[in-house]
């Protein structure tokens, strides 16, 4: 009998490794990936999504959701959340299109302001009522959830992210090794 043979399954592409591969002169999107762009605006600030930020509670910031997914069904559902003032000077913020450098490219070009930090935070969370139609689950199913800050050279966090991943999909790492 032939041994099996384990197929890989794909790596799972969070925002930090969108930034990665970004800054390393590639695409955000891995080959056979798509995004799709599913809101973008300004919103008064929720609480958690103030204090991530550091932000007073109804201040406005941005929103945007996109979902990514692949051949094999949906990859994450990604909400991002920055500061209002970047939609002054990057207004394509609030357009729901893909942008070509991501949220990270047009804010350090626009405002010089460089993400140089992030914090990880990975958790198991029941999908929300209103997330569940764009990961293809009913309401309430355990998902794992990866959420980031992002800090600027100055230590100012300028993005936070939380990515609810598609059901199925393994969190994997790779690294070198030196």
């Amino acid at each position: 009998m032939a041994p099996r043979v384990r197929r890989e399954p794909p790596p799972l592409t969070t925002g930090p490794d969108r930034l990665r591969l970004l800054r390393a002169g590639g695409s955000a999107v891995r080959p056979g990936e798509r995004v799709e762009v599913l809101g973008a605006g300004l919103e008064p600030a929720p609480g958690d999504v103030a204090e991530a930020l550091g932000l007073a509670v109804g201040e406005p910031v941005v929103r945007r959701q996109r979902r990514y997914v692949d051949d094999e069904g949906v990859i994450a559902l990604s909400t991002s959340w920055l500061p209002g003032e970047f939609a002054a000077g990057a207004p394509e913020l609030l357009v729901p299109e893909p942008l070509p450098t991501m949220t990270f490219g047009l804010i350090e070009e626009r405002t010089g302001r460089r993400a140089v930090r992030r914090r990880d935070a990975v958790a198991v969370r029941r999908v929300p009522d209103e997330a569940a139609p764009f990961l293809d689950v009913p309401p309430g199913t355990p998902v794992l959830a990866w959420t980031n800050h992002y800090w600027d050279q100055h230590g100012t966090v300028t993005e936070y992210a939380t990515d609810l991943l598609g059901p199925g999909r393994d969190l994997t790492a790779e690294y070198d090794m030196p």
